[in-house]
């Protein structure tokens, strides 16, 4: 899986991956950007959320369970570390309300209820870390 970034100015970025083309990245005023677009953390959040979110409705649909429908709260608390103060993540909360149409049991909910976060593959890095290269290329 590739994702490629071309600076365009200031902080911005266009992004693109497989056939979408032109996401634009940017920082709010605030951080010195020019609002463009969301920031990194801000796509970094989608992310995370989106895979939670989707891995619960896949284990939903193939338990024959509809969505009538769904929203998903991703709250990233940011603050700053000691002794640098560089500005980090330190917690990221999910709040996932559904409504559900059509016969299940409360147990094949249950069941998906406790199981289905296993299946997203950022949940298991962000918990227990993972490796970063950076090459810098002249």
């Amino acid at each position: 899986m590739n994702v490629e970034l071309e600076y365009s100015n200031n902080l911005n970025f266009k992004a693109k991956t497989r056939q979408f083309q032109d996401i634009l990245i940017d920082e709010p005023k605030s951080f010195h950007g020019n609002d463009l677009g969301p920031s990194p953390v801000e796509y970094f959040l989608i992310g995370v959320g989106g895979c939670v979110s989707s891995t619960f409705v896949y284990c939903l649909k193939k338990k024959g369970i509809k969505i009538e429908s769904m929203n998903v709260l991703v709250d990233g608390k940011l603050k700053h570390k000691e002794p640098s103060m560089y500005l980090r993540i330190k917690e990221i909360n999910i709040e996932i309300k559904y409504s559900l149409k059509g016969d299940y049991t409360p147990e094949t909910l249950k069941k998906c209820e406790k199981e289905f976060i296993k299946y997203c593959p950022l949940y298991e890095p962000l918990i227990n870390g993972i490796n970063i290269s950076i090459v810098l290329k002249k």
